[in-house]
């Protein structure tokens, strides 16, 4: 359960821009822990953020959760958490430029189980957005343009509708 995952929050990505990789985070850990030990990465409240940072794995190997929140991110690619395997947990919310979601941006990452994507601007969801993650039981996709009835997944057993109506709404 993430609540107990060792993690790492972020509010100073600022200095960076789409054409750079990270190489480094800088800031102290508990004792006896390393970046090797985070399992969720929190990035905060970073408005100049705009794209997803590459080189997350080569600095927190072992990433099961993501939580990014009041961003500025604007696209995505479908590629960004390919390099997470054992990714479990993915939040991206309150990104009021980010207009789609690709299709293939679960592609790699066959154990999430829990998504939110709500109070985004999402205007288009790739039609296997969801298709590729057997173990997903909870979707938010609430207060986004293409979802304008809020629906959700609570459970695994309200997935496959979830599907149908977003391949309806948001295509």
């Amino acid at each position: 359960h993430l609540s107990s995952t060792y993690s790492c929050l972020t509010q100073s990505l600022s200095n960076i821009d789409e054409s750079e990789t990270l190489t480094a985070v800088y800031g102290s850990h508990m004792s006896g822990k390393s970046n090797a030990d985070v399992g969720l990465l929190a990035i905060h409240n970073v408005t100049s953020l705009t794209y997803f940072p590459r080189g997350i794995e080569d600095i927190f190997p072992n990433l099961i959760g993501f939580y990014i929140q009041i961003c500025n991110i604007k696209t995505l690619t479908g590629h960004e958490l390919d390099p997470f395997p054992k990714l479990t947990w993915f939040v991206l919310r309150q990104q009021p430029n980010l207009e789609r979601i690709p299709g293939s941006l679960f592609a790699k990452t066959p154990l999430v189980h829990s998504i939110w994507l709500h109070n985004n601007n999402l205007k288009y969801i790739g039609n296997d957005l969801l298709t590729s993650l057997p173990k997903v039981e909870h979707v938010y996709i609430n207060s986004n343009p293409c979802n304008k009835e809020n629906r959700a997944a609570y459970n695994a057993s309200q997935v496959p509708s979830l599907i149908d109506y977003l391949r309806k709404s948001c295509p």
